[in-house]
């Protein structure tokens, strides 16, 4: 009865050595992995809440300026949700483009968003409002 004991102490000694390494071991591999293979960030998905950038394809009309300080959009950021090798870059999301190449007075838009570090956003556009001040430039003080 005693040679049974002894056998099966040493059987689960065995097994909670078995199970200990296996998980010492799995970490390490999992740990290894990440710090010399990049590829897995491309599977990763992160958040990332990012600046909304408005884009635009032109200037105002001549005798008009935009009041850049004054331009807004809203929201004002974006959490943004994709794999971590494309969006560890990214410090911006950004607009189509919007032209006021006409504009002689302030502009009030809504613009879907276009693209996160140059890679153009795929599904439901995601509508960003947008305004931009233009006032005429008076030729006796801003000349």
């Amino acid at each position: 009865m005693r040679k049974g004991r002894t056998k099966l102490t040493i059987a689960l000694l065995s097994l909670v050595v078995a199970v200990i390494t296996y998980f010492f071991a799995h970490n390490e591999v999992v740990r290894t992995t990440e710090a010399t293979d990049p590829s897995y960030k491309l599977i990763k998905p992160v958040a990332k809440k990012l600046p909304v950038k408005l884009r635009l394809v032109s200037s105002t009309p001549k005798g008009y300026r935009i009041l850049d300080k004054e331009i807004s959009t809203r929201p004002t950021e974006i959490i943004v949700i994709g794999p971590e090798a494309m969006l560890e870059a990214a410090s911006t999301v950004e607009t189509a483009l919007l032209d006021v190449s006409e504009a002689t007075q302030t502009v009030r838009r809504t613009v879907p968003l276009d693209r996160v570090a140059g890679m153009h956003l795929s599904g439901e556009p995601y509508p960003i409002e947008v305004v931009i001040p233009i006032e005429k430039v008076d030729p006796l003080t801003d000349g």
